[in-house]
């Protein structure tokens, strides 16, 4: 079975090495063709207190494509990453609790602006930009926000305003 195999000085491994080498060598041509950091793109998906499952998007590739980022260069700049982001409503001491990671920034060069139903998260700091716009499950107080960041991991708590009425008018079945 093994009849024809050419065993070297090297050993039978050298084929694979010569191998592995050729596509180091190809991938590091492909990055400093691009100019820029890899691509990247994922996605997280958790049930919410609600019952409902929540799929939140992260990484530098935009969905849509179109959409512009206020104060960050245009839709097709893949220098913008959109952090990934964990949201986490806790009941017992009305809270909105929101974790980032967004690593390889500076805490000074994080900007954060809380309303009541949505957060957005800015940073460029050492080359590294992100940006990140999150819908609140329910309405917040943005005076109550705090936020600390270690690590390369952001958290931000904000006091809840009041469980979000259903919208609309409740229509009765007969």
């Amino acid at each position: 079975m093994f009849e024809g195999w050419k065993r070297t000085d090297k050993g039978i491994f050298e084929e694979f090495e010569k191998q592995i080498e050729e596509m180091n060598e190809l991938m590091e041509k492909m990055m400093h063709e691009t100019g820029r950091e890899p691509l990247v793109y994922g996605y997280s998906m958790h049930i919410g207190p609600d019952g409902i499952p929540h799929v939140e998007h992260f990484g530098n590739v935009r969905q849509d494509g179109l959409e512009q980022i206020a104060g960050f260069p245009g839709p097709k700049d893949q220098d913008v990453r959109e952090p990934f982001a964990s949201s986490i409503i806790d009941e017992k001491n009305k809270e909105l609790r929101i974790t980032v990671e967004m690593p390889g920034v500076r805490k000074e060069d994080i900007e954060l602006n809380a309303t009541e139903n949505q957060l957005v998260i800015k940073a460029d700091s050492n080359g590294r930009k992100y940006f990140k716009t999150i819908t609140n499950p329910s309405p917040v107080v943005p005076d109550s926000a705090g936020a600390k960041y270690n690590n390369g991991v952001l958290e931000i708590t904000l006091k809840l305003k009041g469980r979000r009425k259903p919208e609309g008018k409740t229509v009765k079945i007969e």
